[in-house]
């Protein structure tokens, strides 16, 4: 018996050294590179540009001097550049302006963006969705100041001369 049991354990012994073995199979392998191609990215500029004459609510510029309640509106002209595959703005803005001299006046008028046009298409302001464009168009927006109602008599007389308002466009992606 010791002649059957030596038997089946070497025998065994083979089966499990020839199963390891099957495991172990080569496979070949090989490497290759590619070569890249460059990206570029696109572009969002906007060149200074120039505001009209204040107007009144009525369309008519100011003649004789504004009074506390007063909206006037003015429009100032800028061009926008760019240039990408899916772009568009996403929003505009406009900034506190900047007045020659600061006085009572000035503090009172309270100045908003009012509305745009992009390549003298009105825009819905605030933008719901992307405004595509690519190239070169102009964006007129209207500014609106509001004479503060509870302005005090020490805004009377004075000048308000505007000596710039920040306009910025922010870029969207438009998706297609």
């Amino acid at each position: 018996m010791r002649r059957l049991t030596k038997a089946a354990l070497a025998t065994g012994a083979g089966a499990l050294l020839l199963l390891g073995g099957a495991q172990t199979l080569a496979y070949w392998t090989a490497d290759g590179t590619a070569t890249g191609t460059d990206v570029t990215a696109g572009t969002l500029t906007m060149t200074d540009g120039a505001c009209g004459d204040w107007l009144l609510e009525t369309g008519v510029p100011v003649a004789e001097g504004i009074v506390p309640g007063d909206t006037l509106t003015t429009t100032c002209t800028l061009t926008v550049g760019g240039t990408g595959d899916h772009l568009a703005l996403g929003e505009i803005t406009v900034s506190d302006p900047t007045w020659a001299e600061a006085n009572a006046l000035t503090a009172s008028l309270d100045v908003s963006l009012a509305g745009a046009t992009l390549g003298g298409a009105e825009l819905d302001l605030p933008l719901a969705e992307p405004a595509p464009f690519s190239g070169t168009q102009d964006l007129v927006v209207s500014v609106e100041a509001v004479f503060d109602t509870a302005a005090g008599n020490d805004t009377q007389a004075l000048t308000a001369a505007l000596d710039d308002v920040t306009v910025q466009v922010t870029q969207a992606h438009l998706v297609p």
